[in-house]
């Protein structure tokens, strides 16, 4: 009987295998490795006796990319765990678009209708300029301009309260 193959990680173009069954196994490796990659619509197929994985890149548009090497026995395909989700490609469109969505905006330093950040900056160009006076150029004066730099910056934008 074939080792049962399971999908844990997909993607378009990219699946994740593993063969729990088969793990140290080099040789079998190596036959699923050559049988993969003479499949059509494989790109390129990596395996890892050690871990027991079969990473497996294909073109998005081939639906069947890994049924060849099932129908010739070399592993059977398991149904997708529910306690094991596969990432899809919606989960992949979905973190892709949340990673681009703009951050809300940081409010600024404020108390009482009076903004601090001005003299926040102020205070940490005047600590660097007073550590440079005394000769402490490397960490302390660069750390104090640099969080002086930091105030000034609104999520990447620059702050025009400070000109």
């Amino acid at each position: 009987m074939a080792p049962l193959a399971r999908v844990v990680h997909a993607l378009p173009g990219r699946k994740r295998l593993k063969i729990e069954e088969k793990r140290g196994d080099e040789a079998y490796f190596n036959t699923v490795e050559k049988a993969l990659s003479d499949s059509p619509g494989i790109v390129r197929v990596e395996t890892n006796c050690r871990t027991g994985s079969v990473l497996v890149y294909h073109r998005p548009d081939e639906p069947s990319a890994l049924q060849h090497a099932e129908e010739q026995g070399l592993y059977q395909l398991a149904t997708q765990n529910p306690d094991r989700p596969v990432a899809a490609a919606s989960v992949a469109a979905n973190a892709t678009a949340t990673r681009k969505a703009p951050r809300p905006k940081s409010k600024t330093v404020r108390t009482n209708g009076v903004n601090f950040r001005p003299l926040i900056f102020m205070g940490w160009v005047g600590l660097g300029i007073a550590q440079a006076i005394e000769g402490n150029i490397a960490v302390p004066a660069i750390a104090a301009f640099w969080y002086a730099y930091l105030v000034t910056q609104e999520n990447g934008v620059s702050n025009p309260e400070l000109g």
